[in-house]
Order: structure tokens, then C-alpha cells, then sequence
């Protein structure tokens, strides 16, 4: 059976393997959970969420971001920044980012009070690697990167100075139920209190629940 075990992200066990990762581990800031994908005891790959990436032409036609929302509705997506299995069969990334994208809303909710209305992912795009597990799960592609991009500076807005990075396949999928942006304060990175059933079986409700 497979499930998604939370850990930090200085857990040894996800170290091991993001190490492996293509992409390479530059840190992490702002809001995030970081999960170890296990098969019964055996550790077979990580997934990581973490907060959007501040301004993107593609994403931000996708979600309706605008200048003038943008500081209030950014915090509701979610970027899945890290995926690696070390087991492949057919399907099994899918179902698993299937399990990691009903998962996280509640999680995000718990921990940080906010709603997620979207996803997010940037893949660096290569022969083998065309973004095919997203576009499987119905995501949806919205365009390449340019490959320049701003540092971020905290976890608000970006510095000034600007970065040559690989350009990236944008992939971008709404939660059920959500059609627009929806307008969040931004929350620091500490536990929220967990007692907040009744607001979390209202946001369900409302939204059709997650898929």
C-alpha cells in the first residue's frame, strides 16, 4: 500500500534522494510540506510542496493573477517543486500525485489557515521528461518559461536582479471547485491550530471537495 509520510526536509531518508533529483536542491522558502512516498516500510521516492513562484506570465494568465491581486491570492497556490520515484511502473507516478494533490489542501489549511484553490509545476523539459505524469493526471500545460527569472527575495516579492535558468514546461491544475483566485492573507511558517473543523468542512463544502 502506498502512502505519504511526512517529514522534514533535513530527514536523512529524503536527503538521500533528493539528492538524486534533477534538479539541484537550492533550498527551500516560505510555506511547505515534504513527504516520503512509501510502498509498506520501503522508501521509494519523495513529492514536496512549497510556496508559488512570485510572477510567471503562463501561470498568472491561468489563475487570473494580476498585478493588483497578485499579494492577496498567491498564497493559495501550491508549487510541487520536488517529484522523484525510484520504482517505475506504469501508472504509479500518476496515482501517487493523484494522492499528494488530495492530500495537501487539508494539510495547507491545518498548517499555514489558507486555501488552495491551484497547483503549479515547472518541468525542465529533455527528450525523456515531457511533463507526460501531469498532463496523465489533467493538468494543464500553459506555456514555457523564458529562461530568465527574478531571485526571490523572502517570501513576498522578488529582488531586482535576474537569473538565467533552464526554461520550463508549465503545468497548472485548478482544485475542484475553484474557477478564480481566491483572496488569502499571507500566513508565516508555523503550525497552525489543528481544532478548525468546522471552517474546513465549510471551505468543502463550498468548493465540492478535493480531487
Amino acid at each position: 500500500m502506498i502512502t505519504l509520510e511526512q517529514v522534514s526536509r533535513t530527514d536523512r531518508r529524503y536527503l538521500d534522494i533528493r539528492a538524486r533529483h534533477y534538479v539541484e536542491p537550492n533550498g527551500c522558502i516560505g510555506q511547505q510540506v515534504h513527504h516520503l512516498v512509501v510502498d509498506d516500510s520501503e522508501v521509494i521516492g519523495i513529492i514536496s510542496g512549497a510556496s508559488a513562484v512570485y510572477a510567471t506570465r503562463h501561470r498568472d494568465n491561468f489563475f487570473g493573477i494580476t498585478k493588483d491581486n497578485r499579494s492577496v491570492v498567491l498564497n493559495g497556490i501550491v508549487n510541487n517543486t520536488v517529484f522523484r520515484l525510484e520504482r517505475h511502473e506504469p501508472n504509479l507516478a500518476t496515482q501517487i500525485l493523484a494522492k499528494w494533490r488530495t492530500l495537501i489542501p487539508s494539510l495547507w489549511l491545518e498548517k499555514y489557515g489558507v486555501v488552495v484553490y491551484g497547483f503549479e509545476t515547472f518541468v525542465v523539459e529533455e527528450e525523456f521528461r515531457k511533463g507526460t505524469l501531469y498532463k496523465a493526471d489533467n493538468w494543464t500545460f500553459v506555456g514555457r518559461t523564458s529562461g530568465a527569472s527574478k531571485r526571490r527575495n523572502g517570501t513576498e516579492k522578488p529582488a531586482d536582479d535576474w537569473a538565467q535558468v533552464a526554461p520550463k514546461l508549465v503545468f497548472c491544475k485548478w482544485v475542484r471547485g475553484f474557477t478564480e483566485p481566491m483572496s488569502m492573507d499571507y500566513a508565516p511558517m508555523k503550525w497552525r491550530p489543528t481544532n478548525r473543523p468546522r471552517f474546513f468542512r465549510q471551505v468543502l463544502g463550498q468548493t465540492g471537495g478535493v480531487q
